[in-house]
């Protein structure tokens, strides 16, 4: 066989499949730099970035906004071309072959954005937590105690720290403490396996009831201090049953308190730390000269949010405000933790959307 017959042989085995064997990637159209796992880890982190940005919003009285994703539309081209200029059977030095090619991979992103506001803020931020998301919380292994410091107002005539309100000296730490109290306990019979939580639903004149359930075996070393807090005398088939009622009772008792998620987000907004200059300048009230002790160490038993002038280098998540960077650190477990907790409730406090308002669409461009 010639050379020349040879080559072209190739030559055309090589254009069938460049431009018939090639399509698009499934790996690199999933999980490539513009595939569902980029798209997925890339809303991960702006959503914790929009969390953390509205938290810092509200320690500086700013109202908070948020931007839900709607939709996410991309489209992906893949393109292969080649041309040829010979003349058969071969070529030479006065007959030379131009050979040429191309290939194009783009992909091109569309997000769209919706405001939450209206009747859908309200469903979301401002309705109290239901029982039964506590109690799926707690099912699913967050620790009670961190649950009940974020998420209740009350529980069974215990305050827990008001959200909005800063306490300072004036308030007396006694009027909390035994709610941080009773919440520590809790947390160790969560630890050894002891506590049940369930929820009973009562009709009382045409109206349910909700009851939230505590139970835990009388053996435990923890059981009868418990049990004398919360006023449980009777023990039923070797277990104290504890009934909280969803509010109050028919006598006006203060049962279980749920927050809404926007108290939750300023309660935790309390522990931003903030920069000298705004507070000199009196455009944040500093916090850490009116609490106590004790009091800080509640606040920092959730969440702090830290603060400097350039982008840290050891951040679970940043975001600039102000001219100024708040972050989480990467090695502060416990607030990682607890602004977890806070996305979680924030998607699973979701409502019914009736008018979805104006709609943002950004096209990102050419990956």
């Amino acid at each position: 066989m010639k050379k020349e017959d040879l080559f072209m042989k190739k030559f055309f085995l090589l254009i069938f499949i460049f431009c018939f064997g090639c399509h698009i990637p499934s790996k690199v159209a999933m999980e490539g730099s513009g595939g569902r796992t980029a798209y997925n880890m890339e809303m991960q982190k702006t959503n914790a970035e929009e969390m953390l940005l509205n938290l810092v919003r509200l320690r500086y009285s700013d109202s908070p906004v948020f931007l839900e994703v709607s939709s996410v539309t991309s489209t992906f081209t893949f393109k292969n071309s080649i041309a040829a200029n010979v003349n058969i059977p071969g070529f030479n030095q006065t007959n030379p072959m131009q050979l040429g090619g191309e290939t194009l991979w783009q992909t091109q992103p569309t997000i769209q954005y919706i405001p939450l506001e209206g009747q859908e803020f309200n469903n979301k931020l401002m309705e109290p937590l239901s029982v039964h998301i506590i109690q799926k919380l707690i099912y699913s292994g967050w620790d009670i105690d961190r649950i009940f410091l974020l998420t209740l107002h009350s529980f069974n005539e215990f305050q827990n720290f008001p959200a909005r309100e800063i306490c300072n000296e004036k308030k007396r730490m006694s009027n909390f403490e035994n709610f941080f109290y009773l919440s520590n306990l809790m947390r160790k019979l969560q630890k050894d396996g002891q506590l049940q939580i369930g929820i009973r639903e009562i009709k009382e004149n045409d109206c349910y009831k909700k009851i939230l359930q505590f139970a835990f075996p009388t053996n435990h070393e923890l059981a009868k201090e418990i049990a004398a807090i919360l006023n449980c005398k009777e023990p039923v088939n070797g277990k104290y049953v504890i009934n909280i009622d969803e509010g109050f009772d028919e006598k006006g008792n203060v049962g279980i308190l749920p927050r809404s998620l926007l108290s939750c987000m300023y309660y935790l907004s309390n522990n931003v730390l903030v920069p000298e200059d705004d507070v000199r300048q009196k455009t944040v009230k500093d916090c850490r000269t009116d609490k106590s002790e004790k009091t800080k160490k509640r606040y920092k038993e959730l969440l702090i949010i830290k603060n400097c002038n350039t982008l840290p280098k050891n951040y679970y998540i940043a975001v600039k405000y102000r001219n100024s960077w708040f972050y989480i650190s990467d090695n502060d477990i416990n607030s990682k933790k607890t602004f977890m907790l806070l996305l979680e409730l924030f998607n699973i406090q979701s409502g019914k959307r009736e008018n979805t308002g104006p709609i943002l669409t950004l096209p990102i461009g050419v990956g």
